[in-house]
C-alpha cells in the first residue's frame, strides 16, 4: 500500500484551510468596506440611500463573490500542484528508469528529492533495480566463462553452452 507520510497530509489540509480562510477575510473586507457606511439621518435621505445601494449591491456581491472564487481556487491550484509534484515526480522518475531498461540502458537506482513521497515504493524500487543487476551480471559472466571454454573443443563448447543456456533459462524464469 502507498502512504503519504501523515505530516505532509497535515502540512497540505493546513494549507488548504488557510487558502479558503483567507478567501473568506477577503471577502468579509471587501463586504465590510462596501456596507459599512454610516446611513443618513432623515427619512428621505435614508430612503435615497437605499434605493443607490441595492442598484450597485449586485456588482459589489458579484465581483466579491468573483474576487473569493479566483483567491480560493487560484490558490488551492497552485497547492495541488505542488502537492501533486510530490507525488508524481517519483512516480514519473521511475518510470523513465523503466522506459530506459526496456530500451536497454543500464539500470540505475531512481534518486528522490526532500520532501517527495512514497519512500517505501523508492526503497522496493531500487531494491528491484538491484536485484536486476546483479541477475544480469551473474548472467553475462556465466556466458562469459561458457564463451571462454568455447575455445578448448567443440564438445566442451557445445556443453557449456548448453548448461549455461540453462541457467539462463531458470534464471529468467523467475520474471515471468
Amino acid at each position: 500500500m502507498i502512504h503519504v507520510h501523515r505530516p505532509y497530509r497535515l502540512w497540505f489540509l493546513t494549507r488548504l484551510g488557510i487558502n479558503f480562510a483567507g478567501g473568506v477575510a477577503v471577502l468579509a473586507v471587501i463586504l465590510y468596506l462596501v456596507l459599512s457606511r454610516p446611513l443618513p439621518g432623515d427619512y428621505s435621505a435614508l430612503y435615497y440611500s437605499l434605493l443607490t445601494l441595492s442598484a450597485f449591491l449586485r456588482r459589489i456581491i458579484a465581483i466579491s463573490v468573483l474576487a473569493y472564487v479566483l483567491l480560493s481556487i487560484g490558490s488551492t491550484a497552485l497547492l495541488c500542484v505542488f502537492g501533486l509534484h510530490k507525488m508524481a515526480g517519483p512516480l514519473y522518475r521511475m518510470e523513465r528508469v523503466i522506459e530506459g531498461y526496456l530500451e536497454g540502458a543500464s539500470t540505475r537506482p531512481v534518486s528522490f528529492r526532500p520532501g517527495d513521497q512514497f519512500e517505501p515504493l523508492a526503497e522496493a524500487f531500487n531494491g528491484w533495480i538491484g536485484t536486476l543487476r546483479k541477475d544480469r551480471q551473474r548472467l553475462l559472466t556465466r556466458m562469459e566463462t561458457a564463451e571462454r571454454l568455447c575455445l578448448q573443443d567443440e564438445a566442451t563448447c557445445r556443453a557449456e553452452m548448453e548448461n549455461a543456456l540453462r541457467e539462463v533459462e531458470a534464471e529468467l524464469s523467475r520474471y515471468h
